[in-house]
């Protein structure tokens, strides 16, 4: 392996590390309301918005818990927080059954604007892993949105993470779900 493959991959190795969780880090998106610009209309019960912050990773869209718009242009998937947090990471688990490459050029936004115009996290690059990890620096925001800007597409992923660094114990007791 020549010097420049291997700091590309030591890079990406702490890139990568500094965007996990902090371990026993609770994902604030579990409280929130999901919302997306359409349902898929061939499916009752899979392609929900709620199904991305049910907790459950698969990614398989037949196991009911993926997300999935209509075709549409510029489509757009929400998050609401209820109140706005100090965002460190935000994680997407993408479609893996099928058609990961929809998710290519999706942006995360984080802001209090409900309309989707929020400033961007960051921008999926890479389909290969199911696992996407944006390091968000501390973006501030109650909305988070995932946005696939500039074409005609259907939007969907199968789990949306959301943490914080911030969020003090008294927060986590107000806003603690058990499953």
């Amino acid at each position: 392996m020549d010097l420049l493959s291997s700091l590309i991959l030591l890079g990406s190795v702490v890139l990568a590390l500094g965007c996990a969780p902090a371990p026993g880090a609770t994902n604030l998106a579990r409280a929130g309301v999901a919302s997306q610009v359409s349902d898929y209309p061939y499916s009752t019960r899979s392609g929900l918005a709620k199904n991305a912050i049910d907790g459950n990773k698969d990614t398989d869209f037949n196991s009911d818990s993926c997300t999935h718009t209509d075709l549409e242009k510029d489509p757009w998937w929400k998050l609401d927080l209820g109140q706005s947090y100090k965002i460190s990471t935000v994680v997407i688990t993408n479609r893996m059954d099928c058609c990961p490459e929809r998710l290519m050029g999706a942006e995360v936004r984080i802001g209090n604007s409900p309309n989707n115009n929020n400033p961007v996290c960051g921008t999926v690059m890479n389909v290969a892993s199911s696992t996407l990890s944006f390091c968000c620096k501390g973006m501030e925001g109650r909305y988070i949105s995932v946005v696939i800007p500039g074409r005609s597409e259907y939007l969907s992923m199968c789990e949306l993470e959301v943490y914080s660094d911030s969020v003090t114990f008294k927060d986590k007791e107000k806003n603690s779900v058990c499953w």
